[in-house]
């Protein structure tokens, strides 16, 4: 449960330093008379939006997922299964895209991030894994 855990704050803080870092505009850049937030108010409102949502995301796929390894005779490999983790990361995209927005979204960004979120995710959810493996 740690390991989850520990996964997801990870998750949750490598993809909302990669998304504040590209939507961030330099003091440079910026245009007089507009207002603009400091990178540290972008990316804490990216992990207050994307955390709940990894951790319940993340928690149940790793439901699903356990069901499916307990009940089948051979173990599923990396790769199948981050691909399964990425198509989940569109279904979950979708559905929150569906369900709370009535705005235009660029489609194929949302789920491109959702995507490699959710392996993201995974990865370092098996990392940890073979990390607490080695410890014992």
């Amino acid at each position: 449960m740690l390991k989850r855990l520990l996964a997801v704050i990870m998750t949750t803080g490598l993809v909302c330093t990669v998304l504040t870092y590209i939507s961030y505009t330099p003091i440079t850049e910026r245009e007089a008379n507009t207002m603009y937030d400091s990178f540290g108010s972008t990316f804490l409102s990216y992990v207050l939006f994307a955390l709940p949502i990894i951790l319940l995301s993340g928690f149940l796929l790793d439901f699903i997922i356990g069901m499916i390894i307990n009940r089948s005779s051979t173990t599923l490999a990396y790769v199948p299964t981050v691909v399964g983790y990425g198509m989940y990361g569109i279904v979950i995209a979708s559905l929150l895209i569906l369900l709370t927005t009535k705005d235009e979204f660029d489609l194929p960004l949302s789920f491109t991030i959702a995507t490699l979120t959710a392996m993201i995710y995974y990865s370092l959810s098996v990392v940890f894994n073979r990390l607490s493996q080695h410890a014992h």
